[in-house]
C-alpha cells in the first residue's frame, strides 16, 4: 500500500539513462553527419543537371552524345573501387588490420585509374566530334562528368588521408570511422554515376528520360 502513495504518475518512466559520449565521439558522429548532409545537397544537384538535360533534349537541335564504349570499363573500375572499400569495412570490424590497408591502397588505385579513363574519354569525344562543340549534349557530358570527376578527387583526399592513418597505426577500431566514411562516400558516388550513365550516356533513353524528368 506504500507504494501507492510514494508514486508519482506525472513523471514518465523514460528508462535507463544513457552513457554520456565522449568528445571524441561526438566530433565522430558530427563527421558522419555532416558527410549525409553534403551527399544530400549533392544529391539535389545532379538531380537539376539531370533535369536540365532532359528539358534541353526537346529542343530541335538536339543530338545524342556519340557512344563511348570506354565508359563501360571505367564503371567496372568504380564499382570494384567501391567494393574495395567494403571490404576494408568488413575487414576493419574483423580487426584484420593488413587486410584493411591491402583493399584501401587497392581501392585509390582503382580510383585513379578510373579518373584517367574519364580524361581518356573526354580525349575520344573530341576526337569524334572533330572538336565541334556545339551540339548542346557534348557540352552537358564534359560537364557532368566533370564534376562527378572533381567530386571523386575530392574523396580522394580523404582516402589517402585514411590510407596513412591505416600503416600509420594497428588499431584497428581507431580506422574503422575513416574507412566506413569512405565507404559511403563511394558507394554514393558509384549510385550516382550509374543512374547519370545509364539515363544520358548508354543508348536512346529520350523517352524514358522525360517520363522522369515529368515533361511528358
Amino acid at each position: 500500500m506504500s507504494n501507492i502513495f510514494t508514486e508519482q504518475p506525472w513523471i514518465a518512466d523514460t528508462g535507463p539513462i544513457a552513457p554520456a559520449l565522449s568528445g571524441a565521439e561526438i566530433a565522430l558522429n558530427s563527421r558522419r553527419s555532416a558527410l549525409k548532409v553534403l551527399l544530400s545537397v549533392v544529391s539535389i544537384f545532379f538531380m537539376l543537371m539531370i533535369v536540365a538535360y532532359g528539358g534541353r533534349m526537346l529542343y530541335q537541335d538536339w543530338q545524342p552524345t556519340p557512344q563511348i564504349s570506354l565508359l563501360w570499363a571505367n564503371t567496372g573500375l568504380l564499382l570494384l573501387s567501391s567494393l574495395c572499400l567494403q571490404a576494408a569495412l568488413m575487414w576493419a570490424r574483423a580487426d584484420k588490420v593488413h587486410w584493411v590497408r591491402g583493399a584501401l591502397v587497392g581501392a585509390g588505385v582503382l580510383t585513379v585509374l578510373f579518373l584517367a579513363g574519364q580524361l581518356i574519354a573526354w580525349q575520344q569525344l573530341t576526337s569524334m566530334v572533330l572538336g565541334d562543340f556545339s551540339n548542346p549534349s557534348v557540352g552537358f557530358f564534359f560537364m557532368i562528368t566533370g564534376i562527378h570527376g572533381l567530386h571523386m578527387a575530392g574523396g580522394m583526399v580523404a582516402l589517402v588521408r585514411a590510407i596513412s592513418r591505416a600503416f600509420g597505426q594497428s588499431d584497428v577500431r581507431a580506422m574503422e570511422h575513416n574507412v566506413s566514411n569512405c565507404a559511403l562516400y563511394w558507394h554514393y558516388l558509384l549510385g550516382v554515376w550509374l543512374v547519370v550513365f545509364g539515363l544520358l550516356f548508354t543508348g536512346n533513353n529520350f523517352e524514358i528520360l522525360l517520363r522522369i524528368c515529368g515533361f511528358i
